[in-house]
């Protein structure tokens, strides 16, 4: 990633692995891409969140335990506003799988799936937010970085 796209409507802007062993999914992606990795302690004290760095040294994924959710990755979209791409994603046949909330530091999210179930995140992330600083719990059960 050259060119920081994550502000822009429409582009892949975060991915985030649910797994239930981060150092060997963290032992993986290492092999695989070249990917170093830097273990978080969750600011609500409830484990450690994975973040995973490319050979630029750049922010690309993170990787957290979450017992409620299957092992997966999860993509995130960024959007103008979340309030719309929620409404159109039912328009077209797509489901909400967690309603749109404000996640204090971080922006707008919503979980949603599309016609097919493939699931996905839409975010707008907060106008201050621009580079990957720090830790910021989501209702207890997954994280994001906050970009300031």
């Amino acid at each position: 990633m050259n060119k920081d796209i994550r502000n822009q409507h429409g582009a892949l802007s975060w991915a985030e692995l649910n797994t239930n062993n981060p150092q060997a999914a963290a032992d993986f992606y290492s092999k695989v891409f070249g990917w170093t990795s830097e273990q978080n302690p969750m600011p609500d004290g409830s484990g450690t969140y994975t973040c995973f760095t490319n050979k630029e040294g750049e922010k690309v994924a993170g990787a957290m335990t979450c017992e409620k959710s299957p092992i997966q990755w999860s993509v995130y979209v960024t959007v103008d506003d979340v309030d719309a791409a929620v409404r159109a994603c039912t328009e077209a046949g797509g489901e909400v799988l967690m309603e749109a909330f404000d996640c204090p530091e971080v922006g707008r999210i919503a979980y949603l799936k599309d016609p097919e179930g493939a699931s996905f995140v839409v975010i707008t992330y907060l106008k201050r937010c621009r580079k990957l600083t720090r830790l910021v719990s989501l209702r207890g059960t997954s994280l994001l970085f906050v970009h300031r």
